[in-house]
């Protein structure tokens, strides 16, 4: 909230809050009302009432804040760093500085996560951002030998295994996660490009939203048509959008495809270009290449947005998430093998209700792969235009979506092997298996001759802890196969017909 208003004076209108709030108590406290009246008339010229003293109360409760955070931190010893940059309202690279820590000042021990500050960033190299985060660091006295670990997003400079921040700050315990959300984006986006069929789709979707959202008239004819989702804007940001714009469509083609040529018909005569826009569109919904394409996003978009919401829920761990992106991960294979045929038969009964013959359109001509030098045999060209699409749209889009997941959490599978023992206790392995596992983990947090843990020490307590700690678990906690029947079925319901509230554009 802004702490100041338009005006810096007393008793006038857009003060501010302070000011406000000062008004306010001068209505009720003798010695506040004289000495506002002395202020207004300039009986006294030090009122502590201007922005000056203001900014300097809001800085001194900031530093009070901030050494709290910092003297908890350094309690703790050991603590991970979270950071980000995004450009203010005058155009200004700002980065933000979180740390993550054990606190350990109250009864109960609890992983506290604190804002320090926002510092300009005038490079955003893996240089320049490294040695901002590294004077914050020192500036407040945390010694970045105890820093266990980092994360940023999947930019080059942050995640570079070469130059990049995590790179440059490794010690080497710093360990790097990067933001799972900003993984699967980036999954979706490589996935969005591996053909011109999905270029395309997401294409004619942009063009439905913004043909409809460019006037309340055209709204209104949307929503006289539709009545369970409204069509969503794509970003390119906020993957889960995607799915959302997909699933508007997915389930009410033939009632978009009626607001389509309606819109054609009403402005045919007074706007040519968006009648032939409407028009266009229509048609294009009718393709089966479109329909097709259209069923095999929204399964895959909805089995990776029942994986993100599983992921973010509070009681997910590392083992729990490197669990389900393995399942996720199994279903990309099955529906790879399988999935084709699925949704062949889906699109073709959406076909059907847009009374369209469930085929696809014709190759305007054969494109055959020039021979090269050296080359015998004659690569032929796919003549079937079904098993076409499949190798070129359906196949391509799944190994390319496999892959990138893959690529992009392998990290965050490497530390479930290492880590994911200590997250239930209950289910903590017999004694040789936990002193092999104890060990592995020592060497992973030794350097040189000098190691956080004793392997055989902490093999020893967990072993004991273990016994002490009879009802940390209990059979009512929601397990990982609940959180994800729960999520799906959540999904199906709202598809299968449960209304949502129209928006207006």
């Amino acid at each position: 909230m802004a702490f100041r208003g338009s005006s810096d004076k007393l008793y006038t209108r857009n003060n501010g809050k302070f000011l406000g709030l000062v008004e306010l108590l001068g209505k009720f406290d003798p010695i506040m009302e004289e000495h506002l009246k002395l202020a207004t008339t300039g009986g006294i010229s030090d009122h502590y009432c201007g922005k000056d003293i203001q900014n300097e109360l809001i800085h001194l409760m900031g530093e009070k804040v901030t050494s709290e955070i910092i003297s908890r931190a350094k309690n703790a010893k050991y603590y991970s760093i979270i950071a980000d940059c995004t450009p203010d309202i005058s155009h200004d690279e700002q980065l933000s500085l979180t740390i993550r820590f054990a606190d350990l000042t109250d009864a109960n021990v609890a992983v506290k996560e604190h804002f320090i500050e926002f510092i300009p960033a005038t490079s955003s190299t893996g240089a320049g951002l490294n040695e901002v985060i590294l004077s914050i660091l020192k500036k407040h006295g945390l010694e970045i030998a105890n820093c266990r670990g980092q994360g940023y997003d999947n930019g080059a400079n942050m995640k570079g295994k070469n130059i990049g921040v995590q790179k440059r700050i490794l010690d080497p315990l710093a360990f790097y996660v990067p933001c799972g959300c900003h993984s699967y984006n980036l999954v979706l986006c490589d996935a969005a490009k591996s053909s011109v069929n999905s270029v395309t789709l997401f294409g004619i979707l942009q063009r439905i939203f913004t043909l409809f959202s460019a006037s309340v008239n055209r709204w209104k004819i949307l929503t006289d048509h539709v009545e369970l989702y409204s069509v969503k804007k794509l970003s390119d940001t906020r993957w889960e959008a995607k799915i959302n714009s997909v699933k508007s469509v997915r389930y009410q083609i033939c009632e978009i495809h009626d607001a389509l040529v309606t819109l054609a018909n009403v402005t045919e005569k007074t706007d040519h270009t968006t009648s032939h826009e409407a028009s266009t569109l229509a048609e294009q919904l009718k393709d089966f290449g479109f329909i097709l394409s259209l069923v095999v996003w929204y399964e895959i978009l909805f089995q990776i947005n029942v994986v993100s919401k599983s992921l973010q829920s509070q009681d997910m761990d590392l083992g729990k998430s490197a669990e389900m992106l393995e399942n996720c991960c199994n279903f990309f294979e099955e529906y790879r093998k399988t999935g084709f045929k699925k949704a062949y038969c889906t699109a073709s009964d959406l076909a059907k209700e847009l009374q369209v013959n469930p085929e696809f359109k014709p190759a305007k001509r054969l494109r055959r792969i020039k021979r090269q030098a050296g080359e015998i045999a004659t690569d032929e060209p796919i003549e079937s235009l079904e098993k076409k699409f499949e190798v070129e749209f359906f196949n391509k889009l799944l190994d390319v979506a496999l892959m990138s997941i893959k690529e992009r959490f392998q990290q965050l599978k490497d530390y479930s092997d290492t880590w994911s023992f200590l997250h239930d206790i209950k289910k903590i392995p017999e004694k040789k298996e936990l002193a092999v596992l104890c060990g592995n983990l020592q060497q992973k947090l030794t350097v040189g001759s000098n190691s956080d843990i004793d392997g055989d020490g902490l093999c020893d307590e967990l072993i004991s802890l273990k016994h002490f700690l009879p009802g940390l678990l209990t059979s009512e906690e929601p397990t990982n196969e609940n959180i994800v029947q729960n999520i799906s079925a959540k999904e199906h319901l709202e598809s299968d017909g449960e209304e949502e509230v129209q928006e207006t554009p």
